[in-house]
């Protein structure tokens, strides 16, 4: 039970930090995630060629 408890505090407090100290907004974020996706995308397929 303890070992429940901290893991869901230790998740919680990760979480409060992360997005404390995030570096930029949340929508700047997902943009820039998305342009690494397509961005491995397009590797993907140069590969398959």
């Amino acid at each position: 039970m303890r070992f429940i408890f901290g893991l869901l505090l230790g998740a919680a407090l990760g979480v409060s930090l992360g997005l404390l100290i995030a570096p930029q907004p949340g929508s700047e974020t997902r943009r820039a995630l998305q342009k690494r996706v397509q961005g491995g995308q397009e590797a993907e397929e140069e590969q398959d060629l």
